[in-house]
C-alpha cells in the first residue's frame, strides 16, 4: 500500500459515487483545500478522517486503503497454505524440537566437562 495507490483509490472512490471535492470536503468537514491535499497526497491519509471518509464513500477502511476487500481478495489462501505446507512444517517443528534437545545435551556435556576440568585442577593444586 503506497501513498500513490490509496490517493487513488480516494479519487476512484469519489468519482464512482458522483461526488465532488467539494462535496466529499464538506460531508468530512474539512476545507476543499484540505480534502484537496489529501487527494494528492500532501496529507498523510491514515488520520480521523479515513473512517468518515469510507463511509462518505461507501466502502470499508481497507478496501478504500488497499483498493480490494481483503476477505475477497485471500479468500481460502490461508487454508491453501495449510494444505500444502502442513506436512512440512510438522516435519520442520520435530527438527526443532531434536535440535533443541541436541543443543540441551551438548551445554551438559560441556557443564560435565568444566566441573571434570576445575576437580583435576584442585587435585593438582593449581586452583588457589
Amino acid at each position: 500500500m503506497d501513498n500513490r495507490s490509496v490517493k487513488n483509490n480516494i479519487q476512484n472512490f469519489r468519482k464512482a459515487r458522483r461526488l465532488t471535492q467539494e462535496e466529499t470536503a464538506l460531508r468530512l468537514g474539512i476545507s476543499l483545500t484540505a480534502y484537496r491535499d489529501m487527494e494528492k497526497g500532501k496529507t498523510a491519509i491514515i488520520n480521523p478522517n479515513i473512517a468518515k471518509l469510507a463511509e462518505i464513500l461507501d466502502t470499508s477502511i481497507e478496501e478504500l486503503l488497499l483498493g480490494y476487500k481483503p476477505s475477497e481478495h485471500n479468500n481460502g489462501l490461508l487454508e491453501n497454505m495449510q494444505q500444502e505446507y502442513g506436512g512440512q512444517i510438522t516435519i520442520l517443528e520435530r527438527r526443532i524440537t531434536d535440535l533443541e534437545n541436541l543443543v540441551r545435551s551438548h551445554e551438559e556435556t560441556i557443564r560435565s566437562k568444566n566441573e571434570i576440568i576445575t576437580m583435576l585442577k584442585k587435585s593438582l593444586g593449581e586452583d588457589k
